[in-house]
């Protein structure tokens, strides 16, 4: 079996042990019913007994995981799924980039790009946070393809907003 990485947990829910899942692939939830989370002890692979979904993927239960203290220890891991469940997606060629901020400066990895809108935005994790930063010309310094970073200029406080 092959896996794949589908996202990380970016925080706890509720006082049960659930587990916010901040997807950056798209996958089959509805027939998934085990996932691998990557510790730094090794694998450790989990069963799904409940999820519900949220705007930036899914809070998960774990048959095992059953209070806010043992799900703590999942917080900011990396988490993969049985390739077969994985859709196969169009991924845009600024996910992975870094995106550099002229004045905070390495932001993070873009993880997904939300072009769907009006407004396109961009997605970064910074180490296991959520931001979310508008994308436009009038934004975007330069980009660096052979050094696989995005150089950019925020809106002044946005970034600080999210990591405040």
């Amino acid at each position: 079996m092959n896996f794949t990485e589908i996202g990380y947990f970016s925080k706890t829910h509720g006082l049960k042990g659930e587990l916010q899942l901040n997807i950056t692939r798209d996958f089959d939830i509805k027939n998934c019913n085990a996932i691998i989370i990557k510790t730094s002890n090794g694998d450790s692979p989990q069963f799904i007994s409940e999820f519900r979904e949220t705007k930036n993927g899914f809070n998960i239960s774990l048959e095992e995981i059953d209070s806010v203290e043992k799900a703590k220890a999942f917080v900011g891991k990396k988490v993969l799924v049985n390739e077969e469940f994985v859709f196969e997606e169009e991924t845009h060629p600024l996910i992975g980039y870094i995106l550099i901020d002229k004045k905070f400066g390495e932001v993070g990895t873009i993880t997904h790009i939300d072009d769907t809108g009006a407004n396109p935005v961009l997605n970064i994790d910074h180490k296991g946070k959520q931001v979310i930063l508008p994308y436009n010309k009038d934004l975007v310094i330069d980009i660096d393809d052979a050094k696989k970073t995005l150089n950019y200029k925020a809106p002044e406080g946005l970034i600080e907003m999210y990591l405040g």
